[in-house]
């Protein structure tokens, strides 16, 4: 193997011919490429913004619901133990259970 043909020499890729562009066409297509991000960038920013608006109105709603909750919480905390009235009986309730008869 010869001293120019190493395998761990790289070789620079081969380009094809380009047209080269002179620097006030450069610019031009570098303004329209500057002008079409900041276009892109407006609308991701309105989209970014609407998206926000509306998850934040869900999380409040969600958070007044959590709020009320643990307002109700503590007020019946406050307030004291609830005395549970008893209920009556029920018919069905009174009902004796019958247990079936064995055989044998």
């Amino acid at each position: 193997m010869a001293p120019d043909e190493s395998p761990h020499r790289r070789t620079a890729p081969r380009r094809a011919n380009r047209k080269r562009v002179d620097g006030a066409e450069l610019i031009e297509q570098l303004n329209d490429m500057v002008a079409e991000l900041i276009k892109e960038n407006r609308k991701l920013k309105r989209e970014v913004d609407k998206l926000t608006e509306r998850g934040s109105a869900a999380a409040s709603s969600a958070v007044e619901r959590s709020l009320r909750t643990i307002q109700r919480r503590v007020q019946r905390a406050l307030t004291g133990p609830v005395k549970r009235r008893r209920t009556k009986p029920t018919a069905k309730a009174t009902r004796r259970k019958t247990v079936p008869r064995k055989r044998g």
